[in-house]
C-alpha cells in the first residue's frame, strides 16, 4: 500500500469519478485506474463499485476513506512545515544570466523567487559565461544559467533543455560592400564559409560553432570576434557579416522583422542550457532548495512555450 495509490483513492472518492479525479491529478485515467486495481488486489477487497452513475464506495471503501483522509491531511501539513523550514534557511541569491537567457527568464525568476522566499533577496547579473564563472570564483555570483559546453572542471552542471542555433543575415543589400545573398537552400558548409562574426573563446557559442565546423571539415571564415550579441546583431543588420545565435536573442528582431533567420539542421545546430555552480559551494549544491526552485521556474518557461524554440531534455 503506497501513498500514491491512497491519494488516488481519496481523489476518486471525493470526485465520485475516475475521469474527474484523473483530470484533477493531471494523470492519465488508465494510470489512476491501475493504481486503484493494485490497491484492491493488495488489500483483498473491493473498495468501490463503478457504474454509469459514477463511483460508489463499498463498506470497505468507506472504512478506508475515513482513515486515509486524516492521514493525508497530516502528511500535507508536515510537508508544508518542512518546506517552510527549508525556505527559511534560504539566503539571498545572485544569479548570473547571459543576455538571451536574461531577456527570456529574468522577470519569471524575480517574481517567482520573491513569492517563494520573501525573506531572501534575488539579484540578477548579466554577462558572458566566462564572466559569470569568474563571479562564481570570487563569490560575487552564486549560480549561473548559461549555455554549454563549459570548459571548467570545478563546477557542477544541471542540463535543463536544448535550444536550436540559427543563422542570421541582413534583410537587404546595404551600403557595406557585401552583396545581398539569397539564402534559399543554404547548406551547412556554405553557411560556415560565409564571413561570420563570432564571440571569442571560450564562449560556448564559439565552441559549438567550432565543433560543428570540424564535423563538416570546414575552416571558419571569421570576419570579426566580438563579445556582445547586441552589437553582433546590429552589425549583421547593417550588412557587415553573418552570424549564429539562438531565438532567445532574437525576440525584438523577429517582432520587427529586422533580420533574416535561417534554421540549420537541428540534430547538429543545438546546445544545452544548464544551471551551474561551484563544487566547493556546499550551501548551493545541485539538490539545495534554492537551486531546485530556480530549476523549476526555468523549466516552466519551456513547458509554457515562453522560451523560444526550447525543447526539454
Amino acid at each position: 500500500m503506497n501513498l500514491r495509490s491512497l491519494r488516488y483513492f481519496a481523489a476518486i472518492s471525493q470526485a465520485k469519478s475516475i475521469t474527474k479525479a484523473a483530470e484533477k491529478l493531471h494523470i492519465a485515467q488508465p494510470a489512476v485506474s491501475r493504481q486503484i486495481q493494485n490497491l484492491e488486489e493488495e488489500i483483498g477487497v473491493r473498495l468501490m463499485n463503478r457504474s454509469r452513475a459514477g463511483i460508489k464506495l463499498t463498506g470497505a471503501g468507506e472504512f478506508l476513506l475515513q482513515r486515509v483522509l486524516p492521514l493525508l491531511v497530516e502528511l500535507d501539513q508536515a510537508k508544508e512545515t518542512l518546506s517552510q523550514q527549508a525556505n527559511a534557511e534560504v539566503q539571498d541569491l545572485v544569479i548570473g544570466l547571459t543576455t538571451g537567457e536574461g531577456l527570456t527568464v529574468a522577470s519569471t525568476l524575480i517574481s517567482g523567487w520573491n513569492q517563494q522566499f520573501p525573506a531572501a533577496k534575488i539579484r540578477i547579473f548579466e554577462g558572458l559565461a566566462p564572466t559569470i564563472y569568474a563571479g562564481l570564483k570570487d563569490g560575487s555570483i552564486d549560480i549561473g544559467v548559461v549555455p554549454e559546453p563549459l570548459p571548467y572542471t570545478d563546477i557542477w552542471t544541471k542540463p535543463l533543455f536544448e535550444e536550436p542555433i540559427v543563422f542570421i543575415a541582413p534583410k537587404e543589400d546595404v551600403d557595406s560592400g557585401m552583396p545581398f545573398r539569397s539564402l534559399d537552400n543554404l547548406d551547412v558548409p556554405s553557411a560556415l564559409s560565409l564571413p561570420i562574426i563570432l564571440p571569442s573563446s571560450p564562449n560556448p557559442l564559439r565552441t559549438s560553432i567550432g565543433e560543428i565546423a570540424d564535423i563538416y571539415h570546414v575552416t571558419l571564415n571569421v570576419a570579426l570576434e566580438l563579445d556582445s550579441m547586441s552589437i553582433i546583431k546590429d552589425l549583421v543588420r547593417r550588412g557587415n557579416a553573418y552570424a549564429f545565435t539562438t531565438y532567445a536573442h532574437l525576440t525584438n528582431e523577429l517582432e520587427h522583422d529586422l533580420l533574416r533567420v535561417v534554421e540549420m539542421p537541428k540534430q547538429v545546430f543545438k546546445r544545452n542550457i544548464s544551471l551551474f555552480g561551484l563544487l566547493q559551494n556546499d550551501h548551493l549544491a545541485p539538490d539545495s532548495p534554492a537551486v531546485a526552485f530556480i530549476e523549476e521556474l526555468i523549466l516552466n518557461t519551456v513547458k509554457d512555450g515562453r522560451w523560444p524554440g526550447a525543447k526539454l531534455l
